[in-house]
């Protein structure tokens, strides 16, 4: 049971005074004794407030947000916020409400006690005299958790930098005292709140897909997809109603489509849809059911929901504004999108080539801005690939060097092919040198945006690589399929380069003519960014986790 108040003594006004009179004697031992219960009471949230540890909070400790709770306490003498004549407030109410919708928000409720605090509100609003050390507990708590709540949502859960993720960026600040502050005042908090989220409309229909695959992933009339050999359309199975079942459910088929006379037959329509969920899900939209589909088919929905609440949170990382023009790069998408005039559809959109997951040369994840152009670039082979793959190709080939048009060049020269120069090459002495040209394996156009990676969006003349639906096979610079349409974004409106010039200029071998640097009037801001859920016109895509990415941020996710 609460112990009672603890009331200190204090003098009041003698019988007969005016105050008496007027107010009744309730009502006067009341306002007399106020001010040395509110001391007490400051005292209890101070405490808990610099000890910087809850006793039932789930994460009772704050270290991250002790000087914050501080501060929002110490204009007001560190009385109370969220409780008034020793209720909880309207505010209060409405916040824990919101705190308890976490889950809608690809958060966790639970990460935000809002159960607790809901029970513990009831317990303060039904006791006649709450124990003033409940009181500063219930509001020390509900400031914590709306600052874990405002930041998480903010912000995100993980620093993207603990996850060796290079963006340039600070990470968001937040005056969360402040804000703390304001919505133990304001008239709608929980809408407030809100507006602390991202507010790209993609993060928006993000929110809106969780809903839907979290709906699927409750459903328990779907049934699972068994284990299938290599499927071609006019085979035969006895697992062909349960795919319907599934496909029809995820959108892929469409409702009410008519089943074949034979339910075990791989049909048409049947195929079909099962291309839609193979270009849903980064597969070769063949038809056949292999092993990389029925992979896809078999993973749990429960999985997808985790899939997409992590998409969400790296949302979160992402500035709160965006330049006017900018591009990104989506790696496990293989996709480069432009955009400008903070319109929602790409301006340019194109196929790219990442990084090798195999070769472990993964792009990384960055943000910086585009300073220059170069076209028709020398390509410097890094010292790794002259070291791994050319020199063994050159024991074998010793031709190799001149039909790739490659130079030894060491101070500033390039050397003749000879046991000297390639013991040079060999001892790190001199370096390789690739010749501007169609040749070239950064094709006729470099784009630079300076970074600690040295990573660098650039043409190539491996034109056909580009039409796989997996393509990680670089060693970590972007492969970019449209070359022209990226330079016409960037240079626009500077000077005249028009699509004519710029193609004159990549094209033009004129001696003096190649290597050159255009810089940017303005810079345009890269982010090369990792999410492995895409929604589209309305359409979900979910994507392989090909450098891992998702599987470390789930498992820092669970360790808080």
């Amino acid at each position: 049971m609460p112990s009672q108040p603890r009331w200190r003594t204090v003098t009041c006004p003698q019988p007969g005074s005016r105050l008496l009179a007027a107010a009744g004697a309730v009502v006067a031992v009341l306002l007399c004794t106020i001010p040395a219960f509110a001391d007490e009471l400051a005292n209890e949230v101070r405490r808990l407030a610099d000890g910087g540890t809850h006793p039932w909070l789930r994460r009772s400790r704050f270290p991250e947000h002790q000087a914050d709770v501080q501060a929002a306490y110490a204009p007001g003498g560190f009385l109370p916020i969220w409780v008034r004549g020793g209720k909880p407030t309207p505010q209060a109410t409405a916040i824990i409400a919101a705190l308890g919708e976490a889950d809608r928000h690809g958060l966790a409720a639970a990460d935000y006690d809002a159960e607790r605090l809901e029970a513990e509100r009831h317990l303060l609003a039904d006791a006649s005299q709450p124990a003033m050390h409940d009181v500063a507990l219930f509001d020390v708590a509900t400031t914590v958790s709306v600052m874990r709540f405002a930041s998480d949502s903010h912000r995100g859960r993980i620093d993207p930098r603990g996850v060796g993720f290079e963006l340039a960026v600070e990470r968001k600040t937040m005056d969360l005292p402040r804000i703390a502050r304001e919505l133990a005042q304001d008239s709608a908090p929980a809408e407030r709140l809100a507006e602390l989220e991202p507010g790209f409309t993609v993060y928006g229909r993000l929110e809106e897909a969780l809903a839907r695959v979290r709906a699927l992933a409750a459903r328990t009339d779907l049934p699972a997809v068994p284990a299938l050999p290599k499927l071609r359309p006019g085979d035969t199975h006895p697992a062909m109603p349960a795919l319907r079942q599934r496909l029809t459910a995820l959108g892929d088929l469409a409702e009410g489509t008519p089943v074949p006379h034979d339910p075990t037959l791989y049909d048409p329509a049947l195929a079909t849809a099962v291309q839609n969920f193979q270009r849903r899900h980064g597969l070769d939209p063949d038809g056949v059911i292999g092993a990389a589909t029925l992979r896809q088919l078999q993973t749990p929905l429960a999985d997808r929901v985790k899939q997409v609440q992590l998409a969400m949170e790296r949302l979160r990382w992402l500035p709160a504004q965006f330049p006017e023009r900018f591009l990104t790069v989506n790696i496990p998408e293989y996709r480069l999108r432009c955009y400008e005039h903070g319109q929602r559809t790409p301006q340019l959109a194109m196929n790219i080539v990442v990084g090798s997951s195999a070769r472990k040369t993964q792009t990384p994840v960055l943000f910086a801005d585009m300073r220059y152009v170069i076209f028709q670039p020398y390509w410097n082979v890094p010292p790794g690939i002259t070291r791994e793959e050319i020199l063994p190709r050159l024991r074998r080939e010793p031709g190799y060097l001149a039909r790739e048009k490659m130079d030894i060049i060491a101070s500033g020269k390039a050397l003749p092919q000879t046991p000297d120069s390639i013991a040079q090459l060999t001892s790190g002495g001199a370096r390789l040198r690739q010749r501007p040209g169609p040749h070239n394996a950064l094709g006729l156009l470099k784009f630079i945006f300076p970074n600690p990676k040295h990573v660098y969006l650039h043409d190539t003349p491996s034109k056909g690589l580009f039409k796989r639906s997996r393509r990680d096979f670089s060693h970590g610079c972007i492969r970019v399929q449209d070359p022209v349409g990226l330079a016409e974004f960037v240079l626009r409106g500077q000077d005249s380069w028009d699509r004519q010039r710029i193609v004159q200029t990549m094209n033009d071998e004129t001696p003096g003519h190649t290597d050159r640097r255009v810089d940017l009037r303005s810079p345009v801001a890269v982010y090369l960014f990792y999410t492995t859920v895409v929604e589209e016109n309305g359409t979900l895509y979910f994507l392989d986790d090909i450098y891992g990415h998702d599987a470390k941020l789930a498992r820092l996710l669970e360790q808080r």
